[in-house]
């Protein structure tokens, strides 16, 4: 062979190997995609099925709910460890996807969603005086500071107001 069809088939492989690295590259783009919708997905059913164990405590002591709405009813040291364990299923839940979303897996959307709910159940005076004087101190220093600028620049939420009321 002379050098002349050396080169003209060095280039066709030059030219055959990448348009291979091309699509390898193509496939991993589309393999990396669904693998992160995949682990998305994941996360927020995860969060579903946490959230799912929140509803049997609220349903099992409707009382929580009531000391909640009224901060001014007296409420028994049982009643307080209660409510404090409901609130701490409840934001820990939140923390977690907090941590999710800082890690890139959770969306903003979803991120939203989850801290909405959070100014739901920290949208009272009781609640808020528990996150206030109980509970921030014992969640990561970022998300207490997130929770709290969030419950800050808020009025108390008005779902509470409605249920009395409804």
């Amino acid at each position: 062979m002379s050098k002349t069809e050396w080169t003209k088939w060095s280039s066709i492989a030059e030219i055959v190997s990448s348009v291979a690295i091309l699509v390898t590259l193509v496939y991993l783009a589309i393999q990396t995609q669904q693998n992160t919708d995949q682990l998305r997905s994941q996360t927020r059913l995860g969060l579903f099925e946490l959230g799912q164990l929140e509803f049997p405590v609220w349903i099992e002591y409707p009382e929580l709910t009531v000391f909640i709405l009224d901060s001014d009813l007296e409420m028994s040291l049982e009643q307080k460890i209660q409510l404090d364990s409901i609130m701490i299923l409840s934001i820990s839940r939140r923390e977690f996807a907090w941590g999710e979303f800082q890690a890139g897996i959770l969306d903003q959307e979803s991120w939203n969603a989850e801290l909405n709910i959070g100014s739901l159940l920290l949208g009272t005076k009781r609640t808020r005086d528990w996150w206030n004087s109980v509970a921030k101190f014992t969640y990561d220093e970022d998300f207490a500071s997130v929770v709290s600028a969030t419950i800050d620049s808020e009025p108390y939420h008005p779902h509470w107001e409605n249920l009395a009321d409804w």
